[in-house]
């Protein structure tokens, strides 16, 4: 294969939101046709470089086919995008200016999540880069989500239009997420192995960050956030994480450990359990049960 024919097909597979091994998979299927075209020109009398350069030709531009398929994995992908990030932003703006002609103050940390904007028009902009754009792009969306719930809030107005463009942004930025992450170019049996694996990891890791939140939004209310704390905390999500990546990596080989796997859930379940039972409901569970689910969040005692 010549370089400007690698370059050109590489192009295209780079402005798709897939994995490295769908890329190589496009990759190999688009040489396979190219090279049938290229030799059909050949046999007319074309000399090699003649029928590579007209091959392209025929086979299109770069740009056009990345961009179709892509388009045709996740339509309106990058219009959804402009528009979470657009939207996003004008309503942090119109938080910021509401606080600063109304009450006289100018809170410049509102424009935190502008930081998430930037990188979502990035990748909804530019077609072609060298990264795992899938990660990335589910990365600054779980930023963004992040960074809207902590930095944005619509009572700065008492109209109910803006508590629904807040909770729209909010819910499709999570729509998003579960879409570029269910988002393969082939469906196979190892497809439908990560597209489960993808939606129980992100529910549990909503899960967990909406039962740790209230319980680190308690603690900045009513008391001192402990470095202890804080290290507790921490390690349901390197645990998930860290869970995600094998499943992923054992479905990739179509590993029979996957299975065994699967029962690594339990834990990020029991966490759960211990969040809301102990602290919720103490008086449904044994004194004993209640210490050891608490145990459970609490790692590391903080009195012992």
């Amino acid at each position: 294969m010549s370089a400007k024919m690698n370059t050109y097909l590489l192009r295209i597979v780079n402005q798709t939101d897939c994995t490295k091994e769908e890329r190589q998979d496009m990759f190999d299927e688009m040489y396979d046709h190219l090279t049938l075209i290229k030799q059909t020109y050949v046999e007319q009398g074309y000399t090699k470089k003649e029928a590579e350069e007209m091959a392209m030709k025929e086979f299109g531009h770069e740009a056009t086919i990345g961009d179709g398929l892509q388009q045709a994995m996740f339509p309106y992908r990058r219009e959804l995008l402009l528009i979470l990030a657009l939207g996003s932003y004008l309503f942090v703006c119109v938080q910021y200016f509401s606080i600063l002609f109304v009450e006289n103050v100018a809170n410049y940390w509102l424009f935190m999540p502008a930081i998430a904007h930037a990188l979502i028009l990035f990748f909804s902009l530019n077609k072609t880069y060298i990264v795992n754009r899938k990660l990335w792009l589910n990365l600054s969306l779980v930023l963004h989500l992040l960074l809207m719930f902590v930095f944005a809030f619509p009572h700065f107005n008492d109209g109910l239009s803006w508590h629904i463009v807040f909770y729209t942004i909010l819910g499709g930025t999570i729509f998003l997420i579960y879409r570029t992450a269910l988002t393969y170019s082939f469906s196979n049996s190892s497809m439908i192995k990560k597209r489960i694996i993808h939606t129980v990891n992100i529910t549990i890791g909503f899960l967990l960050l909406i039962g740790i939140g209230f319980i680190l939004f308690a603690f900045l209310l009513f008391g001192d956030l402990h470095p202890i704390l804080l290290l507790n905390m921490s390690f349901p999500f390197i645990i998930w994480g860290i869970v995600y990546a094998i499943q992923i990596r054992l479905a990739n080989k179509s590993s029979k450990w996957l299975n065994i796997c699967y029962f690594l859930w339990i834990y990020a379940l029991l966490y759960l359990a211990a969040l809301i039972f102990p602290i919720y409901f103490p008086e449904l569970l044994a004194s004993d049960l209640n210490d050891l689910l608490l145990r459970v969040i609490y790692p590391i005692q903080i009195f012992d």
